[in-house]
């Protein structure tokens, strides 16, 4: 087999795929941009201004060590700060004074983060009120059947999505008021 040349027309009947991949890409982008956009709607707004606090201020001490000519260790005395013409507010992701991309990821894995804490704390608090019914109703002698002391309301709600310790629990075990019947508490 010899490499010769195809003639032009030859070359130019095979269908180009230039196109598709330019337009599979701008609609990847248009995609990631819009779940981008749904991100930011999702993350509370002060979460963004706790950001924009804690980098001026970061942004404040390296030009104070500048002006005093400090530096941290590993700075190797480069700013964050700078005194550029730039049309956007400090602080800001983009020109428009909007988060850029990698700040709404920031933010959001920090609010997810926050949520998580509050949520395993709400459990906690749960899981201390179970056991201190229990203690009550031993002590009492009064016997506690219409609510279920052997879940949480967490582990039940996750056994609903099929996630957690009670995963693979029929639905049917599940009552109508959201207690998991038969069940035991880790």
């Amino acid at each position: 087999m010899s490499s010769v040349p195809r003639p032009e027309s030859e070359a130019s009947s095979l269908p180009s795929t230039a196109g598709l991949t330019t337009e599979n890409d701008r609609r990847r982008r248009d995609n990631l941009n819009d779940k981008m956009q749904s991100l930011l709607q999702v993350i509370p707004e002060d979460m963004f201004q706790e950001y924009y606090r804690r980098k001026d201020s970061k942004d404040f001490k390296d030009i104070a060590e500048l002006d005093y000519g400090h530096s941290t260790p590993g700075s190797g005395g480069i700013t964050g700060g700078g005194s550029g013409s730039s049309s956007k507010p400090k602080g800001t992701g983009t020109k428009d004074g909007k988060p850029n991309k990698g700040q709404i990821l920031t933010q959001a894995v920090e609010y997810m983060t926050r949520l998580q804490a509050q949520v395993d704390a709400r459990n906690r608090e749960e899981v201390e009120l179970i056991l201190r019914v229990k203690e009550l109703s031993k002590k009492t002698g009064v016997a506690l059947n219409d609510i279920n002391l052997d879940n949480t309301s967490a582990e039940i709600a996750l056994a609903r999505i099929g996630v957690g310790p009670l995963a693979g629990a029929a639905e049917d075990t599940l009552d109508g008021s959201d207690n998991f019947k038969g069940g035991h508490h880790g």
